[in-house]
C-alpha cells in the first residue's frame, strides 16, 4: 500500500511530518509556492520552498503503524531527512510549553517492530540522528525551553492510568506520546536521518495544561525555527 502518491524525488530530500492537520496548516502557510501533491485516505502531502530549500510537509496519522507506512513511503521517494513535529504529554517536572527532543524512545516490543524483523525477538536501539538533533537543540534553545532525554511511545492512550504514568516518570522518561518510536526505528533500520520535536501540551502528573491560544502561538514559533534549521 502506498499512501504518499507522489513521484520519486518530487518531494525533495527534507520532510517535516505531523500527526495534526491544524499543525500541518501552520507549517504550510510558512512556505513559498506551497501546493498539495498527494492525498490518499486523508493522508495529505504538500511541497513548497523555504528560503530556496524544497520542503515537503506530510500528515502521518496516529499510531506507529500509520507513521511507519508514511515514513517508509517517504524513504522510497528519496527523502533523506525527516523531522517530526508533534505534541507529547509531560512527565516528571516537564512543564506545558516546554519542548522535548528525544535522544531515544522506549517502546513495547511487538507489532510493527516484530513484523519488520520477521518475527525475530530482539531489542533495537531507537535513537535520533546525532547531528540533526544537535542542530535543532541549538536552534530551539535560543528562544525556547528545551529538554533532551528519553520518551516513551505508548500504543494505548486510554490505558495510561496515573499509576502507569508515574511508573514511566520514575524511570526517567520526560514525556509519553504515540508514534515516535516508529520513526526512530525505521530511520535506523533503513538509513535516513530523523529527529522528533515535541511540544508539551500538558503534564500528566500535575495536570497543568496549555490553552489553545498558547498552543497555536507556540507551534508557529517552533515551526519557523524548524524551517530555519533545515
Amino acid at each position: 500500500m502506498v499512501l504518499v502518491t507522489a513521484q520519486k524525488n518530487e518531494l525533495g530530500e527534507k520532510s517535516i511530518i505531523v500527526g495534526n492537520l491544524t499543525r500541518m496548516k501552520t507549517i504550510v502557510q510558512l512556505l513559498d509556492n506551497a501546493r498539495q501533491i498527494s492525498e490518499f485516505a486523508g493522508y495529505y502531502t504538500y511541497v513548497g520552498n523555504y528560503k530556496g530549500e524544497k520542503v515537503s510537509v506530510v500528515f502521518h496519522g496516529i499510531g506507529i503503524p500509520s507513521l511507519t507506512l508514511i515514513t517508509h513511503d517517504l524513504f522510497n521517494l528519496g527523502v533523506k531527512e525527516i523531522i517530526r513535529f508533534g505534541s507529547a504529554t509531560g512527565l516528571k517536572d516537564v512543564k506545558p510549553g516546554e519542548i522535548v527532543i528525544p535522544i531515544g524512545y522506549s517502546y513495547n516490543m511487538g507489532g510493527t517492530f516484530m513484523q519488520y524483523f520477521g518475527g525475530d525477538l530482539m531489542s533495537y536501539a531507537l535513537t535520533a540522528d546525532y547531528e540533526l538533533m544537535n542542530k535543532l537543540v541549538r536552534s530551539l534553545s535560543q528562544s525556547q525551553k528545551v529538554r533532551v532525554g528519553n520518551v516513551f511511545t505508548s500504543d494505548a492512550l486510554l490505558a495510561q492510568t496515573r499509576d502507569y504514568l508515574e511508573k514511566l516518570s520514575s524511570r526517567n522518561h520526560l514525556a509519553v506520546e504515540l508514534e515516535g518510536a516508529g520513526l526512530y526505528f525505521l530511520a535506523n533500520l533503513l538509513g535516513f536521518k530523523a529527529v522528533s520535536v515535541h511540544l508539551i501540551y500538558r503534564n500528566a502528573l500535575t495536570e497543568e495544561t496549555l490553552s489553545q491560544d498558547e498552543i497555536t502561538k507556540k507551534e508557529k514559533e517552533i515551526a519557523e525555527i524548524i524551517l530555519n534549521s533545515i
